[in-house]
């Protein structure tokens, strides 16, 4: 299990499908002489003939993204967005077109006719509004499912476009890092802080992926806007333990009373790992005062495995909790935080919008997706959708859901 960026981890199946794309033309989708589709032929193959065949593929992209990787990644978008419709390539650039959605897509094809690589955008819809959208979401994710949609009156309070379950705290994965930069924002306001501070990494900041600070060795210094960055942009959970100590836990537990003791994600993960199920479930059973008693125990421990984390749902018994309206209540009050106006994601690229700020997170059986912005009228909209269960949640088919979600609030 990694307390992941959504990008690098849920969509990683989707994000690799990169490639160029082949001049073609909407009509052109015939198989070409030698048995070799053109490309909006090879497209039209995916949406139409099942299963999907390794041969279609080049091997190496077979191995990076498996035939059924991508089917599922097929059956996902026709059962969201409805029938393919039409291939319509031009050039470089094209679109593929279902029944309720356009996709941006490019495509490579090798000198075989096989698919080498291909980018499929997030869906740009064409007529299902902020409702129809919720539902899917709520058909689509397991266990208990959050989802808020709303926009930001000029008093501070919300106006509420689709709203489920959203003052109910759930476990939120990495998108607790907000609360970590809002303590840090905080800080930098108040004069304690400066975010040309520099400070060296300690050993005890040493956290597992995502990231790339764990690599580095104890001692090296960096700034704190450069842990802000990365804790926000790159999820990294080095950078954000590193920054929860200088910030300070208590700073952060005031801002986040319910989650207290406020947990470093080092801590969590040993909390989960396969060697700390007494721990947790002392954690879990604890007041707040034996909570910190296993926090104090668990300092002398050290960092699991990357390969001992993971496979079970442990997320009841040691996790962040946030409700969908606080996440949107942070997003908002960040707006002018350098790390998150950094943030771009593909799950909410919106063109023309004035400004988005996105975090998400996961864990086995926990999903989080949180986006706010200001649409190209001016107004301050957000989105977030939380899911908890028992098993792994269907991410890539969710965080599709959720960009169309966003991007309706365009409209809404």
């Amino acid at each position: 299990m990694r307390v992941r960026k959504l990008t690098q981890a849920a969509f990683a199946s989707l994000l690799a499908l990169l490639g160029l794309t082949v001049a073609a033309t909407a009509q052109n989708t015939t198989i070409a002489e030698g048995g070799s589709p053109s490309p909006s032929a090879a497209i039209v193959r995916l949406f139409t003939e099942t299963p999907i065949r390794a041969e279609w593929f080049t091997p190496e992209f077979a191995t990076a993204v498996t035939p059924p990787q991508v089917q599922s990644i097929i059956d996902d978008l026709v059962r969201d967005y409805g029938a393919f419709v039409s291939a319509e390539i031009e050039g470089r650039a094209g679109v593929i077109r279902l029944e309720r959605a356009l996709i941006p897509t490019q495509i490579t094809l090798d000198g075989a006719g096989r698919i080498a690589g291909l980018l499929l955008q997030p869906p740009q819809l064409t007529g299902a509004d902020v409702g129809d959208i919720t539902n899917d979401i709520l058909g689509a994710a397991l266990g208990d499912v959050a989802v808020m949609a709303a926009e930001h009156n000029a008093d501070g309070t919300w106006r509420m476009l689709a709203a489920h379950r959203t003052d109910a705290p759930m476990a939120v994965g990495s998108a607790f890092k907000l609360a970590v930069l809002r303590a840090y924002e905080d800080a930098i306001a108040d004069g304690a802080l400066a975010r040309d501070d520099v400070v060296p990494l300690a050993p005890e900041d040493r956290s597992l992926p995502s990231g790339v600070l764990q690599d580095m060795q104890a001692g090296v210094p960096i700034t704190l806007e450069a842990l802000a960055g990365l804790m926000i942009q790159q999820s990294d959970n080095t950078a954000t333990d590193a920054l929860m100590r200088v910030v300070g836990r208590e700073a952060i537990e005031a801002l986040s009373p319910r989650n207290q003791p406020f947990l470093t994600t080092a801590e969590l993960f040993k909390l989960i790992s396969i060697d700390g199920d007494a721990a947790r479930a002392a954690f879990a059973a604890g007041d707040v005062g034996e909570k910190r008693r296993v926090l104090d125990d668990l300092a002398a421990v050290p960092l699991p495995a990357a390969r001992d984390i993971g496979g079970r749902a442990t997320w009841a018994e040691a996790e962040w909790m946030f409700t969908a309206h606080e996440l949107c209540d942070l997003l908002v009050s960040l707006r002018d935080a350098p790390a998150l106006g950094g943030a771009a994601n593909p799950i909410v690229a919106a063109e023309g919008w004035r400004w988005i700020g996105f975090k998400g997170g996961s864990e086995y059986g926990v999903l989080n997706l949180s986006a706010a912005g200001v649409t190209p009228d001016g107004r301050t909209v957000c989105a977030v959708v939380t899911a908890n269960a028992s098993e792994a949640q269907p991410e890539t088919r969710i965080g599709f859901l959720f960009g169309s979600l966003f991007r309706s609030l365009a409209n809404a």
